[in-house]
């Protein structure tokens, strides 16, 4: 329903109640509800997140899923906290190393990580609902040096406006870093691993027709921190090393197996060239559509 026709009808009803001697019902607001999305932009390492509503009686964290390099996880706070849109939040989090690093990321098939966490820890009554409604709490785990995480949360929002003037963590960039194991988390047990959102797409001529072949490369996104007290220092990210690698079918069909997540898909041959010769992705998609043109 439209807000200016929905004001119209409630002040309709209110006047012809009123002109009847009745008293005009109260209504009540929608209730919010909103979602939120962990992102690991780490270049080698696992990570899990523990999400729950702040509370003089704390529920127990809910983690969601263990996250590979590049994915992300987009959840509702209702499922993860019984609650729409939580005044403020307990977060936990726990960085996992891999059990096969000698194995590229995507050519693992298992992607066991080591039981233990190297990096684990909590932070309480982070700000949310409580300052603003934003449509996705952002959660995002950035690329850092061996031993440290660093964590930014609703970035670009008045929430990391409030979290930066209130203090909760040092430093002008408001980023939460953890550094080393809480004694306290170190046995947490590894979730189960992200689920598979499967991603491909054509590359084919001019003219419609399938090119076999084609070698199809993939990379993972990374961020590193930004400098926001320097106003000359851009975000720094990019892609990793390849992790999968695959050839186009008969058809010039590909596929790729990933969690969803941020993506770039590479397209090489000796003998032709590409329209984009590479595409940044974040899976799930549509079907990605590449021509080739012959050299």
């Amino acid at each position: 329903m439209k807000p200016a026709f929905h004001t119209f009808l409630v002040t309709t009803m209110a006047l012809l109640l009123s002109s009847c001697g009745l008293e005009p019902p109260a209504f009540v607001g929608l209730p919010i509800e909103t979602r939120f999305a962990f992102t690991n932009f780490s270049l080698e390492f696992y990570a899990t997140l523990g999400v729950r509503e702040h509370s003089d009686t704390p529920a127990a964290f809910r983690q969601v899923p263990l996250l590979p390099p590049g994915a992300t996880f987009r959840g509702t706070f209702l499922d993860f906290t019984g609650s729409g849109c939580p005044s403020s939040l307990d977060l936990q989090l726990l960085i996992y190393r891999r059990a096969n690093d000698e194995v590229p990321i995507g050519l693992d098939e298992t992607e066991a990580v080591e039981a233990a966490p190297v990096i684990a820890g909590e932070v309480f009554d982070v700000p949310a609902c409580g300052v603003q409604a934003v449509e996705t709490y952002t959660i995002i785990n950035w690329e850092t040096e061996d031993g440290v995480a660093r964590v930014k949360i609703a970035q670009d929002t008045a929430i990391e406006d409030e979290i930066r003037n209130s203090g909760i963590f040092d430093g002008i960039d408001a980023t939460w870093e953890v550094t080393g194991v809480d004694p306290a988390i170190a046995d947490v047990v590894p979730p189960a691993p992200a689920a598979i959102a499967p991603f491909g797409g054509t590359v084919m001529l001019a003219g419609g027709t399938g090119v076999e072949g084609i070698g199809v490369l993939l990379r993972t996104r990374f961020r590193v921190r930004l400098g926001d007290g320097d106003d000359d220092n851009d975000p720094d990210a990019g892609f990793g090393a390849p992790i999968a690698f695959t050839t186009t079918d008969a058809n010039g069909a590909f596929s790729f197996d990933r969690p969803p997540g941020a993506y770039e898909v590479e397209f090489f041959s000796d003998e032709f060239a590409f329209r984009p010769d590479a595409i940044i992705v974040e899976s799930p998609i549509e079907v990605i559509a590449v021509v080739a043109e012959p050299l």
